[in-house]
């Protein structure tokens, strides 16, 4: 549900330079409908809020794989001491 969040932000961002080329005016008609789509995705998104703890779980494994790939391979700290 935060990764579709992500990927609306990531479509927005990557269609700018395509709007930015059309230069002032409307875009094309696929343009409008895709925006629509990406409009009602995020509100989609945001309705939804909450993570479930699986996803909570998943993204702080996440997070510490890449911890480990960036800041090297430290152990992690033991269970009771969170």
């Amino acid at each position: 549900m935060k990764g579709s969040a992500v990927f609306v932000l990531l479509a927005a961002l990557v269609s700018l330079p395509a709007v930015a080329q059309h230069g002032p005016g409307r875009p094309t008609p696929p343009q409008q409908a895709s925006q629509r789509d990406m409009k009602q995705q995020q509100r989609d998104a945001n309705r939804e809020g909450r993570m479930t703890p699986e996803q909570r779980r998943q993204l702080r494994r996440d997070v510490t794989d890449h911890g480990r790939d960036i800041y090297g391979g430290r152990p992690p700290p033991p269970p009771n001491q969170r």
